[in-house]
């Protein structure tokens, strides 16, 4: 069986020599060493349940000490002391990742009852990691066995445990037994696309095509030709006749994201499709059916849009046969350390490495921020936080500054005025910080670039050509990365 291994860094052998006695008498595997580079070394060479640290010898040149040991092997437990320490050294060093403070001289009997509270807490934390290995493998196992026998639950992929997320699987369940049109209504990020998907998967059209269209990347013209077809001849280009996404979706699922920012004309062609169900290709004059269910989304108000005539009522009704709100983020937090885990996972996976730890001081900022950009920009933290952490555990200095509280300066900055407002100064501040690269910044703000272009046009930095609007302070920007009317789709 393993002995749990103690290391006592002592310059002072009245104290090294009676800790080392008291550890070995009790079962221990117990090593001295003189100087706190000696410790770190040990630490790093092999694997040590507790050390007990002497911060005499200089507290900074100890809080060094303290701090490499626990960038070594954050789950070593370190017991720091000393004989006159001041109160803010015993405080940073508990800020250090100190488990424990002795004042000098020390009693054995008190070290070695703090000794062994720590290798239990250590035993446990193993246990506790064993366990979360065993059950990983065991899910995985599930789901290998689901996908064999090719059965399981499509809304399984939608984590959280909140009220409103079970509220939310429910309503999805019902829906998804229909064969009605739905309209999925919430804030970018909040996972629209994931949502439709499920639908569809846990529908009767599971097995028929899954086919999206994003209506806000595409001019008129080409959004017309990308849902509907052309005959070939039908515009300069059109060298063969192209089936539009609607046929593509026979039998299956049509998600139309973004539907919100469509042009008047697409609005009618899209009312006459969900009325009649029938269409013609551009350029062509067969009239031709669909048999694809219909599942459109939108972040934006679509009734303050119906209000300002942007949107038009009879093909608002005709899409909101069963609406589907989101909740933003920021009213469920209490799925974000869920969903943090969740992200971890499968970003260590990708990475090919352990699943760190998050600390419950990072789970606490974490639930703390508000998330503008809901459930993305948690996905995109977290995969920056797997990859730049070198460590077994995550604490709230490896978080993202805006997480944090902090600009990418390190300074903090509330924030005034409308959401709205809010928005706009952080969206064009980032958008200057990407010198004008509209796909940095969108990853930057952890959202969709689509959904950038859309919210730059509503307000009035864009036009819906995708040029500079007139008197735009974006006119200064590159715009190189705007999509063109040849971009393939997805792009």
């Amino acid at each position: 069986m393993y002995a749990s291994r103690i290391l006592v860094a002592d310059a002072d052998i009245r104290t090294r020599l009676p800790l080392c006695n008291a550890f070995a008498e009790a079962g221990y595997t117990c090593e001295a060493v003189t100087t706190a580079d000696d410790a770190i070394a040990r630490v790093r060479a092999d694997v040590v349940d507790v050390v007990f640290l002497d911060v005499e010898g200089g507290l900074p040149e100890s809080l060094r000490a303290l701090g490499a040991v626990k960038s070594a092997r954050p789950s070593t437990l370190v017991v720091v002391m000393a004989a006159a320490p001041s109160v803010d050294g015993v405080i940073e060093a508990f800020r250090r990742g100190a488990f424990d403070f002795l004042p000098k001289p020390v009693a054995a009997a008190q070290a070695l009852a703090l000794a062994n509270r720590g290798v239990k807490l250590r035993a446990a934390g193993e246990e506790r990691r064993r366990l979360a290995d065993r059950l990983q493998v065991e899910r995985m196992e599930v789901v290998e066995l689901r996908r064999r026998l090719g059965v399981g639950d499509p809304f399984e992929r939608i984590v959280g445990a909140s009220r409103a997320v079970r509220r939310l699987i429910e309503t999805l369940a019902e829906v998804a037994r229909t064969d009605s049109t739905i309209l999925i209504t919430g804030e970018s990020g909040t996972g629209k696309g994931l949502v439709a998907r499920a639908v569809h998967d846990a529908s009767e059209r599971a097995r028929g095509p899954f086919v999206e269209a994003n209506c806000v990347v595409y001019s008129e013209g080409v959004l017309h030709s990308e849902l509907f077809g052309h005959e070939r001849g039908a515009f300069t280009g059109a060298a063969r006749q192209k089936r539009g996404r609607f046929e593509l979706a026979a039998g299956g699922t049509i998600f139309l994201d973004e539907i919100g920012e469509i042009a008047p004309t697409t609005q009618l062609l899209l009312l006459r499709v969900l009325q009649d169900r029938s269409y013609e290709r551009v350029g062509g004059e067969d009239t031709l059916e669909t048999d694809a269910r219909v599942i459109a989304a939108s972040n934006r108000d679509l009734h303050d849009a119906m209000r300002r005539g942007q949107f038009r009522d009879d093909l608002f009704y005709r899409l909101n046969v069963i609406p589907v709100h989101l909740p933003p983020l920021r009213e469920h937090p209490e799925d974000v350390p869920l969903l943090a885990q969740h992200f971890l996972g499968r970003s260590a996976d990708r990475l090919g490495r352990a699943v760190p730890e998050l600390s419950r001081a990072a789970l606490d900022r974490l639930a703390a921020y508000r998330w503008p950009g809901n459930v993305r920009e948690l996905e995109n933290a977290i995969e920056r936080v797997a990859v730049l952490c070198r460590g077994e555990s995550i604490d709230v200095a490896d978080l993202p500054p805006r997480v944090r509280g902090e600009d990418e300066a390190g300074r903090r900055g509330p924030a005034e005025g409308t959401l709205e407002e809010i928005e706009r100064v952080r969206i064009l501040q980032v958008l200057e910080d990407s010198a004008g690269n509209k796909k940095l910044a969108a990853r930057r703000l952890g959202i969709h670039r689509s959904t950038l272009y859309a919210k730059l046009r509503r307000y009035g930095v864009l036009d819906r050509a995708g040029d500079p609007a007139a008197g735009s302070r974006d006119s200064r920007h590159d715009m190189s990365d705007l999509p063109t009317r040849t971009r393939s789709f997805g792009g």
